[in-house]
């Protein structure tokens, strides 16, 4: 798909020498010496079409721009030697040819009208995917570096039109006990079986086959277990812990969760920005009516110890609550933000778990929720709710959403600082554009080959 060039020269060389029957092969562009085909441009462009994204201006030139932008990032990023975990991508190509088949209607179609067949779509793709990884990881190492003040936040706001200013809805702050199903018999039988996986796995056989026949996390157990790159302080305690020592390709020792019982498999580790890949199998007890009934009664002499003022809810969250997240933070559910990467204490109406909004709506502020039942990653659990605290929908402000604004504040920053690294990286690196592309508003007149 994009080819590697070892002189400037050949570009002016291949550019002549086609013919207009394979214009598809005609390199509209040389950066360093890496070359920009006609196909890497139609390719991107059909993507874009299938999936409803082209803009309304001229959408080759955005993706020539795009792509002489990416090729300045990939040669920086090999020359720095970043890190980038490669082993997915064959993987995460395959779900895409899988997910664009189900949406044309068929292999043949999609054959069709990339005038390709899968196979050299798939060649070309992962060949795309493997540079994008490396444009990323760049775009992560600039933009990290951008770290933005209170002053200049203040600063920030003063200058935002505040007629433009979104009004955010309703955010509730909540506590939380949690109780699940109570069986030592279960828990056992779980952790055996989970047991007797990973000797299978260290014997070797494929974690990906074994995640995908036997974890009960549906959503990665049809990816082999792989969850995808992440925030590691995203996950939940015990998991994060574990990954947080673990070397890429290890195996871990069973890990208990909220979720339930997991072996993990670390994919990969970038300590620069703080995300991690794995793969896992989730195995859940399997409990019986006598078990559910049990866990429901303890929960009930919970809230009474509360109702006596014997414990306060926080105490008794530290106590008793079988959520080991919330639990070490005194009950408090907190909210993770992966556009932020932060975690919020404040909940939005959808982003609620349905079954906890219904048990606040009706109860004010300092007061507690009566017992009820609750669905989480596919787990029945028992949960009583204490409502924090209430802010009503309001437009934003400095006062009240200063880190909201901050987090605005600190993408534009980012933008413009990789921006602005593209914009000195153009003027040093040697970049040859085809005429037709000359009247694209990113081009540069100097770049243009005539």
């Amino acid at each position: 798909m994009i080819k590697k060039l070892t002189a400037v020269f050949v570009f002016f060389a291949i550019s002549h020498s086609l013919t207009a029957q394979m214009s598809v092969d005609k390199v509209v562009g040389v950066v360093g010496n890496e070359a920009i085909l006609e196909s890497d441009v139609e390719l991107l462009y059909k993507d874009m079409q299938i999936q409803g994204q082209l803009s309304e201006n001229n959408p080759k030139c955005e993706i020539l721009s795009m792509l002489i932008e990416q090729k300045l990032l990939v040669a920086q990023a090999k020359f720095d030697s970043i890190d980038v975990n490669l082993d997915n991508i064959p993987s995460m190509v395959d779900r895409k040819i899988a997910a664009t088949i189900a949406q044309v209607g068929s292999k043949e179609l999609l054959e069709s009208y990339y005038n390709k067949t899968i196979e050299q779509w798939r060649e070309e793709a992962i060949e795309f995917q493997t540079e994008q990884s490396y444009a990323q990881n760049m775009t992560l190492k600039i933009g990290g570096k951008v770290k933005v003040t209170p002053n200049e936040v203040e600063r920030f706001f003063k200058t935002i039109d505040k007629d433009s200013l979104p009004t955010l809805p309703d955010q509730y702050m909540l506590l939380e006990i949690v109780k699940k199903p109570n069986s030592e018999r279960a828990v056992i039988d779980a952790k055996e079986k989970l047991l007797t996986l990973r000797k299978r796995i260290i014997d070797g056989e494929k974690f990906q086959t074994l995640a995908t026949m036997y974890s009960e996390d549906p959503a990665s157990a049809v990816r082999g277990g792989e969850v995808g790159l992440s925030p590691l302080e995203g996950y939940v305690p015990a998991i994060r812990l574990a990954l947080s020592s673990m070397r890429v390709g290890q195996i871990s020792k069973i890990i208990e969760s909220e979720y339930g019982f997991h072996i993990v498999q670390l994919l990969e580790k970038h300590d620069e920005n703080g995300l991690v890949n794995y793969r896992h199998i989730l195995l859940k007890p399997k409990y019986t009516s006598a078990d559910r009934k049990m866990g429901f009664a303890r929960l009930d002499s919970i809230v009474r110890k509360i109702k006596s003022d014997s414990i306060s809810f926080e105490q008794a969250a530290v106590f008793f609550s079988d959520n080991e997240k919330s639990r070490t933070a005194n009950g408090l559910v907190v909210n993770f933000d992966y556009r932020t990467r932060e975690n919020r204490p404040y909940f939005y109406k959808d982003e609620l778990n349905p079954e906890d909004f219904k048990a606040i709506e009706h109860i004010g502020v300092g007061e507690m929720s009566d017992p009820y039942t609750a669905h989480e990653s596919g787990n029945e659990m028992y949960k009583i709710v204490f409502l924090k605290e209430f802010i009503p929908s309001h437009k934003v402000n400095l006062k009240d959403d200063f880190s909201y604004i901050a987090n605005i504040y600190e993408n534009k920053k980012q933008m413009e600082s990789i921006k602005a690294w593209v914009e000195r990286k153009s003027k040093t690196e040697y970049i040859k554009i085809d005429r037709k592309y000359k009247n694209c508003p990113s081009v540069q007149q100097s770049w243009v080959y005539n």
